[in-house]
């Protein structure tokens, strides 16, 4: 065994200030697919509107606001464009929000219409909308740009995951080799590790989950499902922890196995199992093997990073 240099005490304060680190990128909002390239996002461009930005999780909206031919003088001419660029700014971020895919059969606007409490929610989560850019342009007239996050403010609103989520799904023991674990089972066999991340060691785990739909016609979703081939659910936002769903989400959408790998969301050994087909009415929800369900649910450790959203869905 080659022995170790490391001084302990900077080991631990390291250590320190990693978690420190992903403390602040969990929960302040700030987009854990930042260091990707900008081809691997995953976005839905609302016509002129905004943006629907699947792997940062966030959603823009533009406005344009043009002088009043009334003005008094330029100065008031600049601020009644600035804010009318605002309001329409606000407006679009409204219908780009309501038009949302929750999931198979809901969008946002189902839920706004249906509970007052969560429309209040959302009408005041776009109201306070950040603005994140301001341009003016040589006529006078200005484009603003607003954004709130998807994957946490939306989320949150919505409350799409249980107080108390869901156990494990209970399997028969396997009576031919009930002495095989799925965690030992090699990683370039059907279900494994990405290609080029080290195959787990006896003694580790998988640490997050990649669904690979490539190939397939996808249409994006807050809460996605996956399902066995008998339609049992695999994972959904009723296994994912509250307070993980309201800071980040239930999934993050990627273009490429090799923006997945490099994605903070499923850490350093993340699990690929291949999609077998897309579901649902909307196509939103996701097919996989009764043996990759299997392989999730069985290990404790595996459907730990369910219960904690460390799930991405690759596109092409």
């Amino acid at each position: 065994m080659k022995k170790s240099n490391s001084n302990p005490t900077r080991v631990v304060m390291t250590l320190l200030l990693l978690i420190s680190i992903g403390i602040v990128l969990g929960y302040s909002g700030v987009p854990l697919a930042q260091s990707l390239k900008p081809d691997a996002f995953i976005v839905d461009h609302i016509r002129s509107k905004g943006e629907v930005d699947w792997t940062n999780g966030a959603i823009r909206a533009t406005g344009i606001g043009v002088p009043p031919a009334d003005a008094v003088s330029a100065r008031h001419a600049r601020e009644m464009a600035k804010r009318a660029a605002r309001v329409v700014a606000y407006r679009n971020l409204l219908e780009i929000v309501q038009g949302v895919r929750v999931n198979s059969h809901t969008l946002v606007k189902n839920y706004m219409v249906e509970q007052d409490t969560i429309n209040t929610k959302v009408q005041g989560i776009i109201h306070g909308a950040r603005v994140v850019d301001e341009e003016e342009f040589p006529d006078g007239s200005f484009q603003v740009t607003v954004e709130m996050g998807l994957n946490s403010e939306l989320s949150s609103a919505l409350s799409l995951s249980p107080a108390e989520p869901r156990r494990p799904i209970s399997f028969p023991p396997n009576p031919i080799a009930p002495e095989i674990q799925p965690s030992l089972i090699p990683g370039d066999l059907h279900t494994g590790p990405i290609s080029g991340t080290p195959s787990p060691e006896e003694d580790s785990m998988y640490t997050g989950l990649v669904l690979d739909a490539q190939g397939f016609q996808v249409q994006r979703a807050m809460s996605p499902r996956v399902v066995m081939e008998d339609g049992r659910e695999v994972y959904s936002a009723e296994y994912v922890k509250k307070a993980v769903a309201e800071s980040q989400g239930i999934v993050a959408y990627v273009r490429g196995l090799s923006a997945a790998k490099e994605h903070a969301r499923v850490t350093n050994v993340p699990l690929e199992v291949k999609v077998l087909r897309i579901d649902g009415d909307n196509k939103t929800d996701y097919v996989v093997s009764d043996a990759d369900a299997q392989m999730l649910h069985v290990v404790p450790e595996h459907f730990e990073f369910l219960e904690n959203a460390r799930v991405l869905v690759v596109l092409d």
